[in-house]
């Protein structure tokens, strides 16, 4: 009987949370739409999106740039409002830009049951695959022999990875908005493993749509995101658009990194340690109160980097913001066009 009990419970419970979250995502839904979404083949046969931002008419033709989300994320993190959009911004300053949907996420192939492709893939298959094939088009669309990069969270993690390999030669300059190299005070999550045989993944999407509108005053929700000090609204349409599909391969992956305290490729190599080996001109920013990767080992990272072009840029209270910044008061935060777009684009401007 109590185990009948809890069966319909949580049969209940699974669909209250679909019902919820697909009210909530019809309801706040984004309708910021780019210029056009052009897609590309990955070597290993992953279908990824490319969303485009035309620069402005009458603006002086600049370098192109590729950004990229981070863990669990999507395109929608670079273009969420009108005042947050660090992709109209640097599209109004000459910048063909384009933002990347790694595979699973955003409108890029999705993997799973009676789908091309499993819900598994590994942080390397981002590097090796995901990104060298998205530079490859950024190029063939516009010509450019070189490009900017600008990652968030893990699409910055991805940048440290493969501005050590060969296509870090089409790379100008690089901006990295709060992403670690060293994981040892994410511990302990790579106890995550002996998950990977329970589920494939975490809809991470559909947990956050399904209470997105109490992102607007549930502090413990604000603070678990990062999504501190945002605008009325905007708590709540990052909630319901910026998340999406997680697979339990990558998340043990990551715990594979954690356990080890440094970033790892799949020979063991320490990717972290030869961070000495980037060359690319850097720009590294990270919220003080960033407590996803935690500011330290942001900071670390960028000591790491082995260009001498490079520089540091915190943010918050102590270093002359009129508010702190969690991990997505970054890209979503309600100064982030005072504060934080000016840094990213004076950067990309050199070169």
């Amino acid at each position: 009987m109590c185990l009948s009990i809890v069966v319909y419970f949580l049969i209940f419970l699974v669909a209250l949370i679909v019902v919820l979250a697909t009210l909530f995502g019809n309801l706040y839904a984004s309708d910021r739409r780019p210029d056009a979404v052009h897609f590309v083949q990955t070597r290993d046969g992953w279908k990824l999106a490319l969303h485009y931002y035309a620069p402005i008419k009458g603006a002086k033709k600049k370098r192109p740039v590729l950004c990229c989300h981070g863990l669990s994320g999507n395109h929608h993190s670079y273009d969420l409002t009108e005042r947050t959009s660090i992709a109209r911004l640097l599209a109004a300053q000459g910048h063909p830009t384009f933002l990347l949907d790694l595979r699973g996420a955003g409108f890029s192939e999705k993997g799973g049951p009676c789908r091309r492709h499993p819900l598994r893939w590994i942080l390397s298959d981002h590097y090796n695959f995901d990104i060298p094939a998205a530079v490859d088009k950024v190029c063939e669309l516009t010509g450019a022999k070189k490009i900017h990069y600008v990652g968030h969270s893990m699409g910055g993690m991805i940048a440290y990875c493969f501005l050590q390999m060969p296509v870090a030669e089409k790379i100008a300059r690089c901006v990295i908005l709060a992403s670690p190299a060293n994981l040892k005070h994410m511990r302990p999550a790579h106890k995550l493993t002996p998950l990977k045989y329970v589920i494939p993944g975490i809809p991470l999407r559909k947990l956050t749509q399904c209470v997105a509108p109490m992102f607007e005053w549930f502090r413990p929700l604000q603070l678990v995101s990062g999504n501190i000090n945002l605008r009325p609204g905007d708590y709540t349409l990052s909630a319901a658009n910026c998340q999406d599909q997680t697979p339990m391969s990558l998340l043990v992956d990551l715990a594979r990194c954690v356990e080890h305290g440094h970033l790892l490729g799949d020979d063991g190599r320490d990717l972290t340690e030869s961070m000495s080996e980037i060359t690319t001109p850097t720009l590294v920013m990270c919220g003080h109160k960033d407590a996803t990767v935690g500011f330290g080992p942001v900071y670390e990272a960028y000591e790491r980097i082995g260009a001498d072009d490079k520089k540091w840029v915190p943010l918050g209270e102590e270093f002359g913001q009129d508010d702190e910044y969690g991990h997505m008061t970054i890209l979503v935060g309600k100064d982030v066009d005072r504060e934080v777009h000016p840094h990213i684009a004076d950067w990309l401007a050199k070169g």
